[in-house]
C-alpha cells in the first residue's frame, strides 16, 4: 500500500516509517526537511499546498500536531495545528480518495475520568484495596471529558472522523495515544503505569490499524499491555486482532 505519514520526522513517524517502508510505499510531510525518500516540507494549514501529496495514497496516518497538553497551553497555539490542519488532512484524504486515515488523538480526550475515583488513585500510583482486573475501563463509547484544550482539539479531529466515516464512507481509526518516551521506558509519573506505550508495541498496533481489513469507524485507546489499567485496551487488540509484546510493570523494579 501507499501510506503518507503526517509528522514523519516526530518519535512516532519515525518509529512507523521505519517499520512499514519494508512492506509498503511510504510517504511523509512535515514542517521541516528530512533525510528520507518521498518526503516534503508542508504546512498543512495551507491546503492547497499539501493537496498533492495525498493524491493516489491508500492510507494516511495522521500524526502531526502541536503535542502540548498542559492547561495553559490555549487556542493561539493550537487552532492552526490541531484544528486547521486535521481539517485540512481529512477533506484532503476525502477528495484524493484516501481509503482509510489513522488519525493520532489521546488519552487526554478522556482525562477528566482521571478525577474520580478509582482511577485517581490509579494514576496517582495509590493501588491499596484495588485489584486491578476488577476495574470498570472507560470505555471509547462513553462521553468524552477532555482534560485540556488540546484533548479538546483532539476531540474535534475524533469528531471529524465520524463525520467522515458517516458521510464520506471513508474508513476512519481514531487512536487514543498513551504515554511514549525517548527512552522506551514509563516516565517518572506514576500515570506512566498506566499510559506507557512501548516503541514495538506502537509499531505493532498502528501496522494493524493500517492492514486489519473491515474497519470502517474506531475508536481505539493504545497503550502496552500494562497491569494497571484505566481505558480499554483489551477492545483495541481485539478489533485489531493485535497483542502488545511489553508491560511497563517489567520495569517496576529496574529503577
Amino acid at each position: 500500500m501507499k501510506i503518507l505519514i503526517t509528522g514523519i520526522a516526530g518519535t512516532i513517524g519515525t518509529i512507523l516509517a521505519s517499520d512499514l517502508e519494508g512492506d509498503h510505499e511510504v510517504h511523509g510531510l512535515d514542517t521541516r526537511p528530512v533525510a528520507r525518500p518521498n518526503t516534503a516540507a508542508v504546512d498543512l494549514r495551507d491546503a492547497s499546498a499539501m493537496a498533492s501529496a495525498f493524491r493516489g495514497k491508500d492510507v494516511v496516518i495522521h500524526l502531526a500536531a502541536d503535542r502540548r497538553h498542559e492547561v495553559e497551553i490555549g487556542w493561539d497555539d493550537l487552532m492552526g495545528p490541531n484544528v486547521v490542519a486535521t481539517a485540512n488532512v481529512f477533506d484532503a484524504a476525502r477528495t484524493s480518495g484516501v481509503r482509510r486515515v489513522i488519525f493520532a488523538s489521546s488519552m487526554h480526550v478522556m482525562g477528566g475520568y482521571e478525577s474520580d475515583e478509582a482511577y485517581r488513585s490509579i494514576v496517582s500510583g495509590r493501588y491499596g484495596g484495588l485489584d486491578p482486573d476488577d476495574v470498570p475501563l472507560v470505555g471509547g463509547d462513553m462521553p468524552v471529558r477532555p482534560d485540556s484544550r488540546y484533548a479538546a482539539s483532539k476531540a474535534f479531529g475524533e469528531a471529524l472522523g465520524r463525520y467522515y466515516a458517516d458521510a464520506e464512507s471513508m474508513e476512519v481509526v481514531s487512536v487514543r495515544i498513551g504515554a511514549i518516551t525517548e527512552n522506551d521506558r514509563p516516565g517518572v509519573d506514576q500515570r506512566s503505569w498506566v499510559a506507557w506505550f512501548s516503541q514495538r508495541d506502537v509499531a505493532g498496533f498502528f501496522r494493524a490499524c493500517v492492514e486489519r481489513p473491515g474497519l470502517r469507524h474506531e475508536v481505539l485507546y493504545a497503550a502496552s499491555a500494562n497491569r494497571w489499567k484505566i481505558y480499554d485496551t483489551p477492545y483495541a487488540w481485539r478489533v485489531l486482532g493485535f497483542q502488545p509484546t511489553d508491560n511497563a510493570e517489567d520495569f517496576r523494579s529496574s529503577g
